[in-house]
């Protein structure tokens, strides 16, 4: 059981991979692998424990980031990254990615340097703080209104270059570089 900043390297197979306390770095190498971070600043990638989004064939992970601002990055495959508590970055690399940040204000890029690939879903909830979305790309990715949040719940604003998503007087995140975000481009999950 790692209870210290531990580094934890998966196997080809589907690994099940906790880091419990400390400031771990995790990565699950090429299987389907479900990884947590648990208490403290952690960094946790899908495949290789590289900082390389192309990575080599890899699986479709589950990265739950815990408690703590963390690093998650998918790499490839179609990866589901949930940062938990603090102000997290991450990062969905190459596939279609589900950003889900969590509570505290975090940075969400889908797959900002894989070259465009993929199509993301960034969540977003009522009183989880103010995401900032790096990366939205218009007719390909989804902001995903989570916790019972619809559409009709959302107002959209522009601020220069961005869009301000707001319920009431809270802003749920701020979407870099697009201005024209319409109904189409949200989900209800």
């Amino acid at each position: 059981m790692a209870q210290g900043a531990d580094q934890l390297i998966g196997t080809i197979d589907a690994d099940l991979i906790n880091g419990f306390g400390g400031n771990d770095t995790i990565a699950g190498a090429l299987g389907n692998d479900i990884l947590f971070g648990g208490n403290g600043d952690d960094i946790l990638r899908g495949d290789n424990n590289s900082r390389s989004p192309d990575g080599k064939a890899g699986g479709d992970d589950i990265i739950y980031g815990g408690s703590g601002s963390d690093r998650i990055g998918g790499k490839s495959g179609n990866d589901s990254l949930y940062g938990g508590f603090g102000d997290d970055q991450l990062w969905g690399d190459a596939g279609d990615d589900l950003l889900s940040g969590g509570l505290g204000n975090d940075t969400l890029t889908g797959d900002n340097f894989s070259n465009g690939s993929g199509s993301d879903t960034f969540v977003l909830e009522i009183g989880e703080g103010t995401d900032t979305i790096t990366d939205f790309e218009l007719g390909t990715d989804f902001i995903g209104l989570g916790n019972g949040l619809s559409f009709g719940e959302v107002s959209i604003t522009s601020d220069s270059n961005n869009s301000l998503i707001n319920v009431g007087d809270g802003t749920l995140a701020v979407v870099l570089g697009v201005t024209t975000l319409a109904e189409r481009d949200f989900v209800i999950l």
